[in-house]
């Protein structure tokens, strides 16, 4: 059955349920092979779901085979297997039909010796059932090197060692983005490192037309299925592989996301043992759990022995170092990532080195902010006047020697504004005159300086004794006590955060709600009620009085036990909705002097008594015109053409 949902790209839920519903139908789902159990015959399957057009893979009969029973057979040898296939690859034949003696000829030929022996193509080829079972599955997958790819996948999932390196979509495509732009670069043929930088390769080869691939130093002598799987599947895909030492420029990809804080002094090692390697001209991109890369270590003398902290003495070519977003790893939970990007930038003797931090808590995880933090990185290992010329997102440059003495490497990150406040002044000038209103009178503004950034991050602002504000979390409601009828308890959740339900459109009964829910907290008037469900938003409950459900929070901004700043809920719901990701911890918030709360909120009121008025008379505009066409429609009504004539030229 699960076979059948990752056939179909569905859960395993949806399986039952077509079964389920199909049954007495005209298409009813197919028989198990064995009534008593749950084992269906592939070709079936894969037959059902392209005629009734179930699932989300519009090729399901002819992948059916990758996902049966076949396949784990296949799987269960895959030393042998991944070697037949390199071989069905190369031939582009059956291989049950070929001379083995042919085969072993393009084998040669195609200088492939590293990944596989001759010795170990002959030995597979022996084996004349297992050859028949990948003749099959690569005739089903269309391609022997798309049957290695679905090999791939399926150690990704099956718990072994490559699955706990695996990253999820998002972060595949942010790393992938990274790595080609560097490579892309520059001519430096590529070396995995750590237990996932030879899956990363994969991933990135993958995305790149075949005309475009890096070359790869070949490995020295492989022995774990796995990375022999991974090595073939690269060969397959028409890889080409350079004798180790035969390159002097190379850029190594290490990814170590598996590893935990006990095995930092092997982590550091291993690092060592690279970042010493490096050859003028040549980079490394390594990624780890953030405790390790940027955060204080228990043991800081195990990152300074990599970067060097000796004045004057070894100074490790630290060019980019940054805190990953949230969601990257596929089976690590919240694990947190870092990235390093080490190399030589290539500049005089005379000049000072630099290292650039970037602030990617925030990282949209979109195509476009993939492409400009991968470009920043390649500016970054550049060095000199490229970086000086490349507007690098949310980074700041720090001398290196500085920053590898450093007992924690996350630098939080401000926006500097340089505007003037007459500036300010003036636009708030034409702005209240374009206005019409009078919402500024008896309010003197006056210009105050150069902008200056006084926001807190996220946790200073809502922790510690003298914090400005107070999170509460909200709470889950039970189902059953919605249905409250009148005098119920209103609720907000991440439906009425985001508009697309009104507040007080769903309400709970009180007394039901303290017995499904004993620790709810009703709002307060000017509450700040927010979601990071979907992205960020937020809204203000200017009533209060409302129970709010999870996964919705509330933001209570406090008034300051110390210092003349304080968080206005209207600045904080502009601060939240405008973050660039979910994670709580990247995000800023504003604050302004509290002796200007007061005339603010006049300001703002009668901004909203005056908008108030304006959107009636809009209202009483758009009934009055609606009436007139009625009423001309209908002839309960006319216009005099003569006065209408005369009244429009007097008007002119």
């Amino acid at each position: 059955m699960q076979q059948v949902a990752d056939l179909a790209g569905v859960r395993r839920p949806v399986v039952s349920t077509w079964r389920r519903r199909s049954a007495g139908s005209d298409s009813p789902f197919p028989t198990p092979v064995v009534s008593s159990s749950l084992v269906f015959d592939a070709d079936e399957v894969g037959r059902w779901l392209e005629e009734t057009g179930r699932g989300n893979n519009r090729e399901a009969r002819a992948d059916a085979l990758l996902h049966s029973t076949l396949a784990d057979a296949v799987a269960v040898r895959l030393a042998d297997a991944s070697a037949l296939l390199l071989l069905h690859a190369l031939s582009g034949s059956p291989l049950s039909e070929s001379d083995p003696d042919d085969v072993l000829l393009l084998l040669a030929q195609a200088d492939v010796d590293p990944v596989l022996s001759l010795t170990d193509a002959a030995s597979a080829l022996d084996d004349t059932e297992l050859t028949a079972q990948v003749d099959t599955l690569a005739e089903a997958g269309v391609t022997a090197s798309r049957v290695l790819g679905k090999l791939v996948a399926k150690q990704e999932t099956s718990g072994s060692r490559l699955g706990s390196e695996t990253l999820t979509v998002q972060g595949d495509r942010l790393l992938t983005s990274v790595v080609s732009a560097v490579a892309e670069d520059s001519e430096r043929a590529l070396v995995p490192r750590g237990p996932g930088g030879l899956r990363l390769l994969v991933r990135v080869l993958e995305s790149l037309p075949e005309s475009g691939r890096p070359r790869i130093v070949a490995p020295g002598q492989v022995t774990n299925p796995v990375d022999q799987l991974l090595w073939r599947y690269l060969a397959a895909l028409g890889v080409q592989f350079e004798p180790a030492g035969s390159c002097v420029e190379t850029l190594v990809v290490g990814q170590w996301i598996s590893l935990a804080p006990a095995d930092a002094e092997t982590f550091f090692d291993d690092l060592d043992q690279t970042v010493i390697g490096l050859e003028p001209g040549s980079a490394a991109l390594v990624v780890a759990p953030s405790p390790l890369l940027v955060d204080r270590l228990p043991n800081p003398a195990l990152r300074r022995r990599v970067l060097g902290e000796e004045p004057g003495g070894y100074l490790a070519p630290l060019r980019y170092v940054a805190r990953l977003p949230a969601g990257l790893c596929r089976f690590g939970g919240r694990r947190r990532l870092a990235l390093w990007a080490l190399g030589h930038p290539g500049e005089a003797e005379s000049e000072r080195q630099f290292t650039t931090f970037g602030e990617h808590a925030g990282h949209a995880l979109d195509d476009a902010e993939n492409s400009a933090v991968a470009h920043d990185i390649a500016a970054a290992l550049q060095g000199g006047g490229t970086r000086r010329s490349h507007a690098f997102l949310r980074s700041a440059h720090r001398v290196t020697e500085a920053v590898v003495a450093l007992d924690a490497l996350a630098l939080p990150l401000t926006d500097h504004l340089v505007e003037d406040g007459g500036d300010a002044l003036a636009r708030l000038w034409e702005k209240r005159d374009a206005s019409a209103s009078g919402v500024l009178d008896g309010v003197e503004v006056v210009a105050a300086g150069a902008a200056a950034d006084h926001s807190l991050p996220w946790k200073a602002a809502t922790s510690g004794r003298h914090r400005p504000a107070r999170v509460i979390t909200g709470v889950r409601i039970p189902a059953e006590v919605f249905a409250a009828g009148s005098g119920g308890i209103g609720v907000i959740g991440p439906d009425e955060v985001r508009g697309q339900c009104a507040i007080g459109s769903r309400s709970v009964d009180l007394v039901a709600l303290v017995r499904g829910a004993p620790r709810f907290r009703l709002t307060e008037p000017g509450d700040v009620v927010f979601t990071t469900t979907r992205g960020p938003a937020a809204i203000i409950d200017a009533v209060g009085g409302n129970a709010v459900q999870a996964p919705a929070r509330i933001l209570r901004c406090l008034e300051p036990v110390e210092g003349s700043r304080r968080i206005l809920p209207e600045l904080a719901v502009r601060d939240i909705s405008a973050s660039r990701g979910s994670d709580c911890r990247s995000w800023r918030l504003r604050t302004v002097v509290v002796d200007a709360c007061s005339p603010w909120r006049a300001v703002a009121a009668r901004a909203a008594e005056h908008r108030a008025r304006l959107l009636a008379e809009l209202r009483a505009l758009d009934a009055l015109t609606t009436e007139l066409s009625d009423g001309l429609a209908a002839g309960t009504l006319r216009i005099d053409h003569d006065y209408s004539d005369q009244n429009y030229e007097e008007n002119a």
